[in-house]
């Protein structure tokens, strides 16, 4: 794949002891977060992600405008994913990098532009989990599968 085409999608969790269908990317009014499928309702768990100047903009709700975009406030390790104000434009662009590995569902690594920073889930233990900035190249990223949904 390599590239994502701009449309809906549900994004998941990848990773050694993480079930896909239980780590879904997800948008509450609690913030950004992972949940199992079906542990709210769909919509909460679909992104529109769109090609956007400088790289992608992952926005939510996803057929809805003004939306909002993933976003952080500050870009430093630790720093808590979050959705940024609404609007009718991205306020955010991520990179999203394909891991050449050749596995199924193909690895993504959500990546700060002009940073040394991922999107990662956050080593506390707390339930749901919380995701936040991660430093790339301390250990492996962690990587994202992205399921088209619709245009």
């Amino acid at each position: 794949m390599g590239n994502l085409r701009n449309g809906t999608y549900r994004i998941f969790a990848l990773g050694e002891g993480i079930a896909p269908e239980a780590a879904i990317l997800t948008a509450t009014e609690q913030g950004v977060t992972l949940a199992g499928k079906g542990a709210v309702p769909e919509r909460e768990q679909e992104f529109r992600v769109e090609r956007a100047e400088g790289g992608y903009a992952i926005q939510f709700p996803a057929q809805i405008i003004p939306s909002a975009s993933l976003s952080h406030k500050e870009p430093q390790s630790g720093d808590r994913l979050i959705l940024g104000p609404l609007s009718d434009f991205p306020t955010r662009v991520w990179n999203i990098e394909p891991l050449p590995l050749g596995l199924l569902p193909e690895p993504f690594v959500i990546r700060v532009p002009d940073a040394d920073l991922a999107v990662g889930i956050a080593p506390i233990k707390i339930f749901p989990p919380q995701l936040g900035l991660q430093t790339v190249g301390i250990g492996k990223p962690q990587t994202w599968a992205f399921e088209f949904l619709r245009e």
